[in-house]
């Protein structure tokens, strides 16, 4: 009776196993992991926050008390000669958790552009400045990422 529900486990997990790899390297799932050597600034002055980091994206959350945001990267793989490493979104009223990792799929983190947020179609252009990066919010505040 003992061996029926190791070989019941052993079978669980490695279907739950399998199952994971799959979402994984087809691209459906992607984690995203807390950076804790980033500092973040708003207009030059130094901010709470943190940088939840993957392989195409991160998540940058300033956690001033009251006024906390996140934006969501998305790294273009290359930088161009004006410095344009990417883009950037507004997650407007989803922040996220201060956790040590976060789980990416299609729809989460509900990060969309919206209509108020201008006519770009991909929003604002992340800029490279050698250790750090960098842009410009709607509201004109310049949020600075340093590796």
């Amino acid at each position: 009776m003992k061996m029926k529900w190791r070989m019941l486990s052993a079978l669980i997990f490695l279907l739950v196993s399998f199952s994971c790899a799959y979402l994984f390297f087809s691209g459906k799932i992607d984690y995203l992991v807390l950076n804790k050597r980033v500092t973040i600034d708003v207009n030059g002055t130094p901010v709470p926050g943190d940088m939840l980091e993957g392989r195409a994206t991160a998540i940058v959350t300033t956690r001033d008390a009251g006024k906390k945001h996140s934006y969501q990267l998305f790294f273009a793989g290359d930088t161009d000669f004006t410095g344009n490493m990417g883009f950037v979104v507004d997650c407007h009223e989803w922040v996220a958790p201060h956790l040590p990792f976060l789980l990416e799929t299609r729809s989460y983190p509900p990060c969309n552009m919206l209509p108020e947020d201008g006519p770009k179609p991909w929003g604002w252009p992340l800029i490279d400045k050698g250790n750090s990066m960098q842009f410009v919010t709607k509201d004109q505040a310049t949020i600075g990422i340093k590796r």
